[in-house]
């Protein structure tokens, strides 16, 4: 008696639904700032020029060239170096001879961080490609952290520590993960083995701080790491240590189809939630339409217009200035724009307090309505009321336009505005004149460019 062919269907039916993306769930997780993206070498360079994508690959090439050898990999430059010499750093830190040209990098790359909706970003790569690029995006605002540079972490901490929810920090950060090729040599980053142990070691060391906390209450998008470098494998176990509470998050990287253990990591990443797309620029390409287009076409168009809207504006004003903020509350909203505005009493307390945390963090533009009251008690030094704290706090998380916006006779060019105004935001802002004929349409412009 012949053995009964197995039926598989409900094992097909189980693994489809384990491997099933919800891109709507990813497209509003996004957007509600749930994901950093951790980014590798080989989705940084323009195929047009280094057809790998790989930017370690494309250094090699140049530091072969200018070294008249031929080296296969950077560990082996690495251990031929010697003497103290390092043609990695002499290399990258010599504007003569190597500039970050922006052009070279990836379109797809270029794109999907300009959409501004990954303002976190870990990067595996030692090069200053993408730091390059996320200053022509955040400008000076852009906090840079490096594993070996213990200044740049405890000031990361630091500012983690402000909030209450640390989950909400959602400044430009860019964190590498394996160290940065800078000219101070006392600092390590990985090019072979043994530097990988030493950064690792650093790694194991935070344990549950705060920066690890952090980075494990957030979901992943890794795009171009490759889990044959048993370092980031390594990493990656320690960044996620318990699976079974992993928060399913994506992945992109090439897997070789012929390859046993590419095949088995696929299976094992299914199996956890974890979603792998094998063409990482195609995927990059994919996710910036699905998160900016609003073409018909693309199904999530309508959520993306809401959530442009949906607290886009947060309006901040003195208690003094109630029926002036109601007006312009108004004029917004009939513009067209979705404006946060407490039009209660101030109340205080810890409840009221999380709720303008949470309505600052989650806006795109913040407008303080700056009037003569407000002149005085910057003029007499009176620089802690409720509507100063929410300046500090909108200057803190990032992310966010401001928009000083003056009325009434309010000066942006005096002391009291250029000096205490300034020094309170910690940044010289561009303001808008409500007073002056074209005023109010100027603000209308600026708000719809910085909302896109």
């Amino acid at each position: 008696m012949g053995f009964k062919p197995k039926d598989d269907t409900a094992a097909r039916l189980s693994q489809q639904q384990e491997t099933m993306f919800d891109q709507e769930q990813f497209v509003t997780d996004v957007m509600n700032g749930d994901y950093l993206l951790v980014v590798g070498s080989e989705v940084i360079m323009n195929r047009d020029e280094e057809p790998s994508g790989d930017v370690k690959q494309y250094l090699l090439k140049a530091l072969n060239s200018s070294l008249n050898r031929n080296y296969k990999d950077l560990n082996e430059l690495a251990l031929d170096s010697g003497n103290g010499v390092d043609p990695v750093r002499n290399l990258l830190n010599s504007a003569d001879d190597f500039s970050y040209d922006l052009a070279d990098m990836s379109p797809e790359l270029r794109d999907m961080i300009g959409t501004r909706l990954f303002p976190i970003v870990l990067t595996t790569t030692f090069d200053g490609y993408l730091e390059t690029l996320m200053r022509t995006i955040w400008g000076e605002r852009l906090r840079v952290v490096s594993i070996d540079d213990k200044r740049s972490l405890d000031d990361l901490r630091n500012s983690l520590a402000t909030y209450r929810d640390g989950s909400r920090y959602s400044e430009p950060t860019l964190i590498y993960i394996f160290g940065k090729a800078e000219k101070d040599e006392s600092r390590h980053y990985v090019r072979t083995d043994n530097d990988a142990i030493q950064i690792i070691e650093k790694w194991l060391f935070f344990g549950n701080d705060a920066l690890m906390k952090f980075i494990r209450s957030k979901k992943v998008l890794a795009l171009g790491c490759k889990f044959e470098d048993w370092y980031f494998r390594f990493f990656w176990y320690i960044l996620k240590h318990d699976f079974s509470r992993f928060r399913e998050g994506q992945v992109a990287f090439t897997l070789d189809k012929d390859s046993d253990s590419d095949r088995g990591l696929n299976s094992f990443l299914e199996r956890n939630r974890i979603y792998s797309h094998g063409d990482a620029t195609a995927f990059m390409h994919s996710i910036t339409e699905s998160l900016t287009s609003t073409d018909p076409s693309n199904p999530f168009c309508e959520q993306i217009i809401r959530s442009r809207r949906e607290g886009g504006v947060f309006l901040s004003y003195c208690s003094h200035d109630r029926v002036m903020a109601t007006q312009l509350f108004f004029r917004l909203r009939a513009a067209g724009f979705d404006v946060w505005f407490d039009n209660s009493s101030l109340k205080g307390g810890d409840n009221y307090d999380a709720m303008i945390q949470d309505a600052i963090g989650r806006c795109r533009v913040f407008l303080p309505l700056l009037t003569p009251y407000i002149a005085e008690d910057l003029t007499a030094g009176r620089t802690d009321n409720y509507y100063n704290r929410e300046w500090r706090m909108a200057s803190q998380l990032g992310n966010k336009a401001i928009i000083p916006v003056a009325a009434n006779g309010y000066g942006l060019t005096a002391p009291y505005h250029t000096s205490t105004f300034e020094q309170i935001t910690g940044q010289p802002l561009s303001g808008v004149d409500l007073m002056t004929p074209d005023g109010f349409s100027k603000l209308i412009k600026s708000i719809a460019s910085n909302l896109g």
